[in-house]
């Protein structure tokens, strides 16, 4: 399941006719003065995206009768593989065709380079390193790469978070079955190799009031200082489900010795909740860096019983959260994805809860936010709105060297066909691509390399 959390930020691999005019891309970037004994460090993104000269291609992922993601849908996850998504391309056609990966992975996963990593489906005592090629009659199959027993940590499908330290160091962390216990592991991974080198728990406390932790919660490495963030919060059991209270909190971890070094409460005021806690970024991108290495994050409050986005900022020389910073104002709904383009814009898919909150509600469209005002406007394409979207559980949008391939599903008279834009980051231009067959739920865009 050729998965690429879009080669865009985190992975040499995560992600991405007829003006898109809603925003300037001409904005200077404002770079704090550097001294002469500290220059400057590019910021490499999380998952590092492919570079415009290397060779890739990109996977699609749809679900049948309903979206996915989260184990929503048991009816079958199928991939196709396409070279190209520009509108010369033709049609892609899942009608019988397609890999069927259900049965052994799950469409959540780890996206580097080439290779897809995950707890795989069946069995889940493991890790795998995979990918989806095709075969002499050019099927898509999946091709095991390698794998690796669990050793005293365990963990489930679907539920743990991820970083990269750098090419070759893949840091896991996940909770116990009772979420009490906050497991990590580091893999080594080499070529057609992977290994689990070291193993253990962080020292992370039931916060008060809590019975339980966050699923997966959010982990992120921060290069510009070394340094590994974890995000989680207190549950408190409430039946079948499990909800937030209302703080959530920020561990810093040196990722040599995974030692917790310090633990931030956010306000709530602020924010209640990171988006994607329960499944850590294993499909949706909530973590993103700009050129000076701040990071920002996607989270949510609740206002008048909705969940709503907000979209906070670390300074690059900070462990805590800027309190006087909200790059998602006046929301009209949950904040879902985001991923950084250039010169301080970001492209985000949110959702406007007065049209449904359900997860096959035609209720979500893109944006691009302006990170310095926190102004936003629909990416539309020959000055028509992008159509909203079902899926909740979605990323059909991946950054590739200057272009942002963005994904919309049937739209809310289903009456068009699935379809791919593409973005020019710097001109802001947004034309066609290539469409999908109807009758399938589009929930996942990843770019990987060849």
């Amino acid at each position: 399941m050729k998965v690429l959390k879009l080669m865009m930020s985190a992975f040499m691999a995560s992600c991405m006719a007829v003006a898109f005019t809603a925003c300037s891309d001409d904005d200077p970037v404002v770079t704090p003065p550097v001294t002469p004994e500290e220059p400057e460090q590019p910021v490499t993104p999380e998952e590092p995206e492919p570079t415009p000269t290397a060779t890739y291609h990109f996977d699609l992922f749809v679900c049948a009768v309903k979206h996915g993601g989260m184990s929503q849908n048991k009816n079958g996850t199928f991939v196709r593989s396409v070279s190209a998504l520009t509108s010369d391309q033709p049609m892609v056609d899942f009608t019988g065709k397609g890999l069927d990966i259900t049965q052994d992975y799950t469409m959540e996963s780890i996206v580097k380079g080439k290779y897809y990593y995950q707890v795989p489906q069946s069995p889940a005592d493991r890790f795998v390193k995979f990918q989806i090629v095709k075969d002499a009659d050019g099927d898509e199959i999946a091709q095991k790469i390698a794998e690796v027993p669990f050793l005293g940590n365990t963990y489930f499908a679907r539920k743990y978070t991820h970083a990269w330290l750098d090419d070759a160091t893949l840091v896991v962390v996940g909770t116990d079955s009772d979420h009490k216990i906050v497991y990590w592991s580091k893999l080594n991974d080499g070529g057609e190799s992977l290994s689990i080198a070291a193993e253990g728990t962080l020292d992370i406390p039931m916060p008060e009031g809590a019975s339980a932790l966050s699923t997966s919660g959010i982990l992120t490495y921060r290069q510009t200082d070394g340094k590994l963030f974890y995000f989680y919060n207190g549950k408190i059991a409430a039946g079948l489900t499990e909800s937030a209270t209302s703080t959530f909190h920020v561990a810093v971890i040196d990722p040599v010795t995974m030692q917790v070094q310090e633990i931030h409460d956010v306000d709530p005021a602020l924010a209640e909740e990171c988006a994607a806690s329960a499944y850590g970024e294993l499909m949706q991108n909530t973590v993103m860096y700009d050129e000076s290495g701040n990071l920002y994050m996607a989270c949510l409050k609740t206002i008048n019983g909705d969940e709503t986005g907000v979209l906070l900022r670390m300074d690059a020389d900070k462990t805590t959260f800027d309190t006087a910073y909200n790059g998602f104002p006046n929301p009209e709904g949950k904040l879902l994805t985001i991923q950084y383009l250039a010169n301080g814009k970001a492209l985000a898919y949110s959702r406007d809860n007065s049209k449904g909150v359900k997860i096959d509600s035609v209720s979500h469209f893109y944006t691009i936010i302006d990170l310095a005002t926190g102004e936003r406007k629909r990416v539309s394409c020959s000055g028509v709105d992008l159509p909203y979207c079902g899926g909740r559980f979605s990323q059909r949008s991946v950054v590739v060297g200057d272009k942002a391939y963005i994904g919309c599903t049937e739209g809310e008279g289903e009456t068009d066909n699935p379809r791919i834009y593409i973005y020019d980051i710097p001109t802001g231009e947004v034309t066609m691509g290539l469409q999908l067959s109807k009758g399938f739920c589009f929930d996942i865009l990843r770019v990987i390399e060849d």
